[in-house]
């Protein structure tokens, strides 16, 4: 299956006209951030994209759609469920699933939507924060029609650092609709 997934994400992106740049980071848990996010078909080629580069990457979702009879569905499509009961928090839940697990790659869309907005999503960073994990960067370039992985960013803990790090790996990076591109800060970077 894997070796099927791999091979249909390279024909599909040559299809498309699209080429992949740089190689699955060599490490067992990280999370795995997509920017930028301006259309819906980021989605499609991000997916082909992680199949041709052999990227186990995993989505959250809520325990209870894993308790349906569907659940078997979003297990199959790499769906990995989390469980805030208790008073959990997302982030606190995320760091779990990451204690509990050798390997997990946590892919998320810090824009958090395809529209236009003034900054990222935080739950990213501090879900790899407390989860002691790095931030691996990953980008859908329409401009030069390339799915790349830019690199990989260990957090230090100073927002202003960490995210200058992300902010210099996205400085080139154009989205299929520029107006709807998110700046590369979080909301917390507006308030000093």
């Amino acid at each position: 299956m894997i070796a099927l997934r791999k091979w249909v994400g390279r024909g599909m992106l040559w299809l498309l006209g699209w080429r992949t740049e740089g190689v699955a980071p060599d490490l067992k848990r990280y999370v795995m951030i997509g920017h930028p996010h301006t259309s819906t078909w980021d989605f499609p080629v991000f997916i082909f994209t992680i199949w041709a580069l052999e990227i186990p990457v995993r989505f959250l979702g809520k325990k209870s759609l894993f308790d349906s009879s569907f659940g078997w569905m979003f297990y199959a499509l790499g769906g990995v469920p989390v469980d805030r009961s208790g008073g959990k928090n997302m982030v606190q839940a995320v760091a779990d699933l990451f204690e509990e697990r050798d390997k997990l790659v946590l892919g998320l869309s810090p824009a958090g939507t395809r529209e236009a907005s003034s900054s990222w999503k935080s739950g990213f960073y501090y879900m790899a924060l407390a989860a002691n994990v790095p931030v691996v960067c990953g980008s859908i370039d329409f401009k030069r029609r390339r799915a790349v992985i830019l690199g990989a960013v260990d957090l230090c803990g100073d927002v202003a650092t960490d995210m200058d790090a992300i902010r210099l790996l996205y400085a080139d990076v154009a989205g299929r609709n520029p107006a709807r591109m998110v700046p590369v800060r979080l909301a917390s970077e507006l308030e000093e």
